[in-house]
């Protein structure tokens, strides 16, 4: 048997109806939430059936993953779905430049994609808004992000021993030029204290008139 082609989407305001319904079967605010439409992305059949539904509210460079409702035939793994609305929220945080995405979501889906537990102990000092200071948080950090905080240390550590490299060769040249100068100087000297010590023995008189 073929599985049902699934697409994901972002909703969109003809949705609502068939959202408020699939938030109330799984026990959620419904009002509150259709306060909150563009934040959400759907997961939907051949026939249009909105089988899955997910928030995703950007603050910045993180994200939190919320309100979760699944209502799918025998027919269709609620896993299937997740994958479908996992691999375009994927795309979209790579696009907009998310680092991190939260969550409280508990299904296991969600553990074995790259969402890490993080105790409270271990929560940031800084946290995004949506986050409160509880236990229960899991973490999705961005392979992009990790990567990209990789390579600013390590231009970072490299621009800094450049810098280090050219200002000892400056100084090393500093040191040089005083060198030649005080050379050219002691040269320059040695050569008038040489030129008077001659002319005064070739015009000894010479000297007498400077020094009436």
């Amino acid at each position: 048997m073929e599985p049902t082609p699934l697409e994901s989407r972002r909703a969109t305001i003809e949705d609502l109806g068939a959202l408020e319904i699939l938030w109330s079967q799984s026990a959620l605010p419904a009002t509150e939430l259709g306060k909150f439409l563009t934040e959400f992305h759907v997961v939907t059949d051949s026939d249009g059936q909105i089988l899955h539904a997910i928030g995703l509210l950007v603050d910045g460079d993180q994200a939190l993953l919320h309100s979760e409702a699944l209502s799918v035939p025998q027919s269709i793994e609620p896993d299937a779905c997740r994958a479908a609305a996992w691999k375009r929220l994927r795309i979209l945080a790579r696009n907009q430049g998310i680092s991190r995405i939260w969550t409280q979501e508990d299904a296991e889906y969600w553990r074995v994609s790259g969402y890490q537990p993080i105790p409270e102990s271990q929560l940031p000092a800084e946290l995004p808004s949506f986050v409160q200071r509880e236990a229960g948080w899991w973490m999705h950090q961005s392979p992009d992000a990790a990567q990209t905080d990789l390579m600013v240390q390590r231009e970072f550590a490299l621009w800094k021993t450049q810098r280090e490299q050219e200002s000892q060769s400056f100084q090393q040249r500093v040191q040089a030029f005083r060198a030649v100068a005080l050379g050219l100087f002691a040269l320059s000297l040695i050569l008038l204290l040489g030129f008077l010590f001659y002319a005064a023995k070739l015009r000894p008189d010479a000297f007498r008139l400077f020094f009436r």
